[in-house]
């Protein structure tokens, strides 16, 4: 299973609670501001949420930055419409074992992790989405 968390999303105001997803595939994507792949990747990951649609699915973004204002500053030039919590102390980000950045994961209906994701390069957002329709049982 994927370890629980909980936090407000700061660019949405929503209480997320990882738990409060069950029955929905999540895509959890852990960044920071001070890395190109994680800078380049927010909004291919907006755009693949908005292709997918919230029906059965939802983005989580968690920014790892140590100091909030950074990732709280590139959200204000470049916003996305999914949920973004920050861990600037590593609460989140330790139990899922982050050794490099983006870090993402797929999680199915029951919350367990089902694949995980180092980087990201342009386009691959493409074959997340095929995946994540995969795990959702939709055909593409």
């Amino acid at each position: 299973m994927a370890p629980g968390f909980s936090g407000q999303a700061v660019n949405t105001g929503q209480s997320i609670r990882l738990q409060d997803y069950a029955g929905k595939v999540v895509f959890l994507d852990f960044w920071a501001s001070w890395c190109p792949p994680c800078v380049a990747s927010l909004p291919a990951y907006n755009q693949m949420r908005r292709d997918i649609g919230t029906d059965g699915f939802e983005v989580i973004a968690v920014n790892v930055d140590e100091h909030s204002e950074d990732g709280l500053a590139f959200l204000r030039r470049h916003p996305v419409d999914y949920p973004v919590l920050l861990d600037p102390a590593g609460d989140i980000g330790i139990p899922y074992q982050l050794r490099t950045l983006p870090r993402s994961f797929i999680l199915d209906r029951s919350g367990r992790v089902v694949a995980s994701y180092r980087s990201y390069s342009a386009g691959d957002e493409q074959m997340l989405k095929q995946e994540i329709l995969r795990v959702m049982g939709s055909p593409e």
